[in-house]
């Protein structure tokens, strides 16, 4: 017998498990699954409970958000927070910081979800590419700055989170210059 589970229940239990004390742990305990793992994975939950807001929600929300240029400077003000080292060792110190970051990045991925489709195609090109820049930047800055930014991490684990920046952003610049130039989706984005 196969039970259907309603999508926002897998949502919240998958939210419940992050945020439980040994999951959080783990997650937090590289700087790499932190910021490549949790982060991401807080986003995605957002931006899946996005797409199931009523629409009477998203009618109300789109009156703020013309041309999705509210939600998406919410969200890259929100990406850009968790950015910050300072901010990365706050949330493993201090528990207000990690109650934040489990309420702001679901929060940015829910903007991500209900401003990217309302955005002009030539401004989602211009955040695709700015989004791809600032993963090259990162991965740059924390391959060679001689010194740990993040005093909760090690010098080696933030090396790590560099190079895979730089690899992410290496493949994604070849799908997104294969499908430009000639057509090939590796990715549907």
């Amino acid at each position: 017998m196969i039970i259907k589970i309603k999508q926002e229940w897998l949502l919240l239990t998958a939210f419940v498990v992050l945020a439980l004390p040994p999951m959080q742990q783990f997650l937090e305990q590289s700087m790499v699954t932190h910021m490549l793992v949790q982060i991401p994975v807080l986003a995605i939950i957002g931006w899946m409970l996005g797409k199931k807001l009523p629409e009477n929600w998203k009618s109300k929300i789109t009156l703020w958000n013309r041309w999705g240029i509210t939600g998406m400077v919410l969200a890259v003000i929100i990406m850009t927070y968790w950015m910050l080292p300072r901010v990365l060792d706050a949330a493993i110190s201090e528990w207000h910081f990690e109650l934040v970051k489990f309420v702001t990045v679901p929060i940015m991925g829910i903007a991500l979800s209900l401003s990217w489709p309302l955005l002009n195609p030539i401004a989602q090109g211009v955040l695709k590419l700015e989004f791809w820049a600032t993963f090259m930047r990162l991965g740059w800055l924390y391959l060679d700055l001689p010194d740990r930014l993040c005093a909760n991490y090690l010098l080696s684990d933030q090396r790590i989170l560099g190079q895979l920046l730089l690899l992410g952003g290496s493949v994604w610049a070849i799908t997104w210059t294969l499908r430009i130039m000639f057509g090939i989706r590796i990715i549907k984005t």
